[in-house]
């Protein structure tokens, strides 16, 4: 069985048994990592683990045995009696070619973990020259290989998706109520998980015209999620509430004021970028790299 194929089966089951992961874990006895690892598709478990697994299941779906694991996604989905809907992956962006949606999903199991997270995200003010924005991102690893994205500042809510393409986190959301939409693209992290992104966000301004805007943000990780969504979304609001939208003076270090300053290019004007080369998406700085 390869660990992709199982790992989508043991989303399936988690999803039918309403089941979260910690509580799995706590189940058979096991890291709560290892089961992540098992959803994720990076390692299948153990003989030991996966006769342990099939007991439990056993205890909750009647005549579910070890061959139920050879069944094919669709079968083992009929099996524990959850629907076609619940058991396919969420349409990330599907209006892209089936190659680049694969990918998509591809990269959720492999690394939608590692910027699963409550963010804040700083960027320069239109309004006022050399003042700073902040909003609250929440940013969550789906359990259909889907990554959901929302952000939040004052009375505007964006809800939405993102993608994680080659090296890149790319996310869209909509903001309902007003009828406005953002687009970004972020430097990722290879392997660690991500602790500080960059890249560039497009919006409209909130003038007559909804004038287009685009600008580069940086986004530190202030936060981890649980397994309880609803408590996860409470956390979200409530970090929304207390956020005062205007950075205040002094609060932005200077490094991260220079990096959102030197996007633009005076060589080639009107042209933004983010070079891979200095970018300061990074993962956790290590005592030994701090000294």
């Amino acid at each position: 069985m390869r660990p992709d194929s199982f790992g989508e089966k043991l989303r399936i089951l988690l999803k039918a048994l309403v089941l979260s992961r910690t509580g799995l874990a706590s189940s058979l006895n096991v890291d709560k990592s290892l089961v992540g690892r098992w959803a994720a598709g990076t390692v299948i478990p153990s003989e030991h683990n996966l006769a342990n697994l099939t007991r439990f299941v056993a205890t909750r779906v009647d005549g579910f045995t070890m061959l139920d694991w050879d069944r094919s996604s669709a079968e083992f989905a009929t099996a524990l009696g959850v629907s076609a809907a619940v058991a396919a992956p969420i349409g990330t962006f599907g209006w892209l070619p089936s190659s680049i949606q694969e990918e998509a999903r591809r990269g959720a199991r492999q690394r939608g973990w590692a910027y699963e997270g409550l963010w804040q995200s700083t960027r320069a003010s239109s309004d006022l020259p050399g003042r700073f924005l902040c909003d609250i991102v929440q940013i969550r690893s789906g359990p259909e290989d889907g990554i959901r994205f929302r952000s939040g500042i004052e009375g505007v809510r964006y809800e939405g998706v993102a993608a994680i393409l080659q090296h890149q986190l790319f996310y869209f959301g909509a903001d309902a109520e007003h009828g406005t939409v953002i687009f970004g693209i972020f430097s990722g992290v290879a392997r660690q998980r991500a602790q500080v992104i960059e890249g560039l966000s497009l919006g409209t301004l909130r003038d007559a015209g909804g004038s287009p805007m685009a600008s580069a943000c940086v986004m530190a990780r202030i936060g981890e999620l649980s397994d309880d969504p609803e408590e996860d979304d409470r956390r979200f609001e409530a970090a929304v509430s207390t956020l005062t939208p205007l950075a205040p003076e002094g609060s932005v270090s200077p490094e991260v004021q220079d990096r959102l300053a030197r996007t633009q290019t005076p060589a080639i004007p009107g042209y933004l970028r983010l070079l891979f080369a200095h970018s300061l998406s990074r993962g956790a700085v290590l005592e030994d790299d701090a000294s």
